[in-house]
């Protein structure tokens, strides 16, 4: 198992939102607060295809070696859906012609507050929770 919410991510550009299940990956590390993306949710987002002035190519290095994404800064609001309201954090879309899955970067997951307990359980937490609230991960959506 593996850490993965639900999140909602709306474009600040286009008005479009989606829901999404999204993995939660410690080793997608950012400078910036990034949400990577498969071409089917940017196209959701409306934020694919593009004119080549709205985003800027860019060499992610993955297990899998180098990945080119392409990248729209502070282009979403990105927030975590629980039962109660979260306040959004502005990140970044990383839009992938491969990846399958909704990824989390670490500074993203930092920013939104996440506090992850067990990666192999899936258990997970928000910094503004009570002590004792303990979540569980929601299934893998692919795209």
């Amino acid at each position: 198992m593996a850490v993965r919410i639900k999140l909602r991510i709306r474009s600040k550009s286009t008005g479009k939102e989606v829901t999404v299940n999204a993995l939660v990956n410690s080793g997608f590390e950012t400078i910036s607060p990034q949400v990577l993306v498969p071409l089917k949710v940017a196209e959701e987002l409306r934020l694919w295809p593009l004119s080549r002035e709205r985003y800027e190519v860019r060499e992610y290095d993955t297990a899998g070696g180098l990945i080119r994404n392409y990248v729209i800064k502070d282009e979403a609001e990105v927030s975590v859906l629980v039962e109660h309201e979260v306040n959004p954090v502005v990140s970044d879309v990383v839009i992938s012609p491969i990846e399958r899955e909704v990824l989390i970067s670490d500074k993203l997951a930092g920013k939104l507050g996440l506090i992850v307990y067990d990666f192999a359980e899936g258990i997970w937490s928000l910094r503004s929770d009570p002590p004792n609230i303990k979540r569980k991960s929601v299934s893998p959506q692919r795209w």
